[in-house]
């Protein structure tokens, strides 16, 4: 994502910079750890974005945010306008509102999508010891007869590597704007905060139109 194409600078820009470091080095450690253990989501899986809303920090918001306005910006301005709302499943199930079926990755801001959503059925947890534990999700395909494991060695044996763990890459995230750490919320509540706080400063960058969008720039007072 071009950051600095879509945003002036700005404290907010800095730490989308940081946060899209962050997410490289997720997406890489999973990939290491995929490519190692075998371990995989079945084809069109979509089962966990179907039954849950994740709850993500403010700047996770604004990453998404500002992918948006540099990529659907209509679709931005709606979000501003009208908000969002979980998927209600026939089950009772409440899912994403941003899972779309039929799409490959069945999210419609895959590239932008949270830390969680980048580790989740690929990362490790640690447990009372502080040991990295791994369990595969019971819709994941893995070709070992064992699908869970602790410790780095048993971890190495069972599956050939030993995976991220989502509470390390949590607390890296959290010290990116440690202000806003406790901030969690559903995503259906922070997505449209977090629109609102980058299209101001998309309106207020000296090069931007706004697509004919509205006019979010503050009133400069008239000289007397």
């Amino acid at each position: 994502m071009d950051i600095p194409g879509i945003l002036p600078a700005s404290l907010l820009a800095e730490r989308l910079e940081a946060l899209a470091y962050l997410y490289r080095r997720a997406d890489t450690a999973v990939n290491e750890f995929v490519e190692a253990s075998g371990v995989s989501c079945g084809f069109g899986c979509g089962f966990c974005c179907e039954g849950f809303v994740p709850d993500i920090l403010p700047l996770e918001a604004s990453y998404i945010a500002a992918w948006l306005a540099g990529k659907d910006r209509a679709k931005a301005y709606e979000i501003a306008a009208t908000g969002l709302s979980p998927i209600e499943k026939p089950d009772g199930r409440r899912g994403c509102p941003l899972y779309a079926a039929d799409t490959p990755y069945h999210c419609t801001v895959y590239e932008a999508r949270p830390l969680i959503c980048r580790m989740f059925a690929f990362s490790g947890i640690r447990n009372k010891h502080g040991s990295a534990t791994f369990s595969v999700c019971k819709h994941g395909l893995f070709p070992g007869a064992v699908r869970v494991a602790s410790g780095h060695e048993e971890l190495v044996r069972v599956f050939g590597a030993a995976p991220p763990v989502m509470a390390d890459m949590g607390s890296e995230l959290a010290g990116i704007d440690p202000a806003t750490s406790g901030e969690r919320k559903p995503l259906d509540v922070a997505l449209p905060e977090g629109v609102a706080r980058v299209l101001f400063l998309v309106g207020i960058k000296g090069d931007d139109p706004l697509d004919g969008g509205p006019d979010l720039r503050p009133t400069v007072p008239q000289a007397g």
